[in-house]
């Protein structure tokens, strides 16, 4: 998951002190005529536990998104909507000598810029003044299934995001993809049903995506996203009839593959190779998942939250047009 810059983390702690130090005010404007569940501050321990209940939801729902956050993660302002990489065409070329007096050609080089949409997802959740005075008498025990929902919403949004990206956004004309359906990515069609198939029908479904990577000039271990059903299969099924080793075993011998990571948001029979290098892919972290309180203005308002985060992939290609991502459907 994504971890907080100290800036993140001061962006959200001091809107929490604010929103505390607005109810104790609000209370006080009242000359201490309301009751208390009218203006009620939130203990540091019940943050404290939403914040680990968020947690927890991300470990087990995230899989491709966690293994990139881990990996290619890149900090970001929360003011920018929109970030930019450059593509830069081929030109000049390289002088030899013995007194490194230059006399290559000179030439200008093309330069390009392409965008990434960084919107920020958000959900709410919230409870009446008077259930948040009854859970004040019982140590702030709050119903957790309004705010374990917005949770559930928030990453599976941000997993749905790294395939298909945020397909209601653009911004200055540039949507926003995923690795599912980035129009640089490199495609095939695979022949079988891996949840089923033979040992040797999966060895050539995966040599068959990776060299996909090599024929855009990508010759490096690459990381596999697959369908947690398909790799179960192949975990528990033998290569062959009276092999020492499963499929699975076999397959992450191959010399161009990292590590597989299984995940529910793949579908079956795709399988997703990827370069993780920030030159490939960077994953834009403006905010993890975190809640906030909202305004209250009045004494009878609601207690309302929101949960959100902003991030979204970059997926980078070179002048030729040429990506460090395959995708076999």
């Amino acid at each position: 998951m994504l971890r907080f810059t100290q800036e993140q983390e001061a962006v959200l702690r001091n809107s929490r002190r604010a929103w505390n130090q607005r109810q104790t005010e609000l209370a006080a404007s009242m000359g201490g005529g309301v009751m208390l569940g009218n203006a009620l501050t939130l203990p540091k321990d019940v943050w404290g536990m939403w914040d680990r209940e968020g947690v927890e939801l991300q470990r087990s729902t995230l899989a491709v998104f966690n293994d990139l956050a881990a990996s290619v993660s890149t900090p970001m302002p929360i003011g920018k909507t929109i970030h930019y990489f450059q593509t830069i065409s081929d030109s000049g070329e390289v002088n030899v000598s013995l007194d490194g007096r230059s006399s290559a050609r000179r030439d200008q080089q093309v330069y390009t810029y392409h965008g990434t949409p960084v919107p920020i997802i958000d959900s709410v959740f919230g409870y009446g003044w008077r259930q948040v005075e009854a859970a004040r008498t019982e140590g702030f025990v709050l119903d957790a299934a309004g705010r374990m929902n917005a949770n559930r919403k928030i990453t599976e949004k941000l997993e749905s995001a790294m395939l298909v990206g945020y397909d209601t956004i653009t911004v200055s004309g540039a949507p926003s993809y995923g690795l599912r359906n980035h129009p640089s990515r490199n495609t095939r069609s695979t022949g079988v049903t891996l949840n089923g198939a033979t040992g040797a029908q999966w060895l050539a479904e995966i040599v068959a995506t990776l060299k996909l990577l090599h024929a855009d000039n990508f010759k490096t271990p690459a990381t596999l996203y697959l369908n947690w059903d398909d790799w179960f299969y192949a975990t528990s099924t033998e290569f062959t009839t009276g092999y020492p080793k499963t499929i699975a075993q076999r397959v992450l011998e191959l010399g161009g593959l990292r590590e597989i990571i299984p995940a529910d948001s793949i579908v079956a029979d795709e399988i997703i190779a990827i370069v993780k290098d920030r030159q490939v892919v960077s994953l834009l972290n403006s905010m993890p998942m975190s809640t906030t309180a909202k305004f209250r203005a009045n004494p009878q308002d609601d207690y309302d939250f929101v949960t959100m985060a902003a991030a979204a992939l970059e997926i980078k290609f070179d002048a030729a047009g040429q990506c460090g991502i395959a995708h076999s459907t």
